[in-house]
């Protein structure tokens, strides 16, 4: 992504429109893109990470890895809002602290009106819940942690 070539630019735009979302992140070593939409009119930022901010958030990283290495991540296959109850009047599929067992809901991710269960893949306690109820989640984000068995 050295460049960002007007015609990929608009194609993402057009991906933008037509599953009306409201902002797509592109990023490598050292640029970004970000194209948000505003009413569907879409506003180009672009920006260069300087080199210092890179190795101290990747020192950030390194010393995360290593705190929660005995912690499995249950990672969000999707782009939507998270929530964390079937509906606001219930309780949440969990809290921190909870024991779950593999298969067991956990949350759900709603994309484009679709509500979407996400489930964890290990048994375990609920260590940390990452997302805020209602808050977007990326693809590949962290929803929460689970300390396993």
């Amino acid at each position: 992504m050295k460049e960002f070539e007007t015609d990929y630019i608009e194609k993402l735009i057009d991906i933008m429109k037509n599953n009306e979302l409201t902002e797509i992140t592109l990023e490598d070593s050292d640029k970004s893109l970000i194209i948000k939409g505003n009413g569907f009119k879409p506003v180009i930022k672009e920006k260069v990470v300087e080199e210092v901010q890179t190795s101290i958030q990747e020192e950030k990283e390194i010393e995360q890895q290593e705190v929660k290495k005995n912690l499995v991540p249950i990672i969000s296959n999707m782009i939507g809002l998270y929530f964390s109850k079937p509906s606001p009047n219930e309780k949440p599929f969990v809290n921190v602290g909870d024991e779950i067992k593999a298969g067991q809901t956990v949350c759900i991710i709603e994309t484009i009106k679709l509500m979407n269960k996400i489930t964890s893949e290990v048994s375990g306690k609920i260590a940390e819940i990452c997302i805020e109820d209602g808050k977007p989640v990326e693809y590949g984000q962290v929803i929460m942690y689970v300390e396993q068995d």
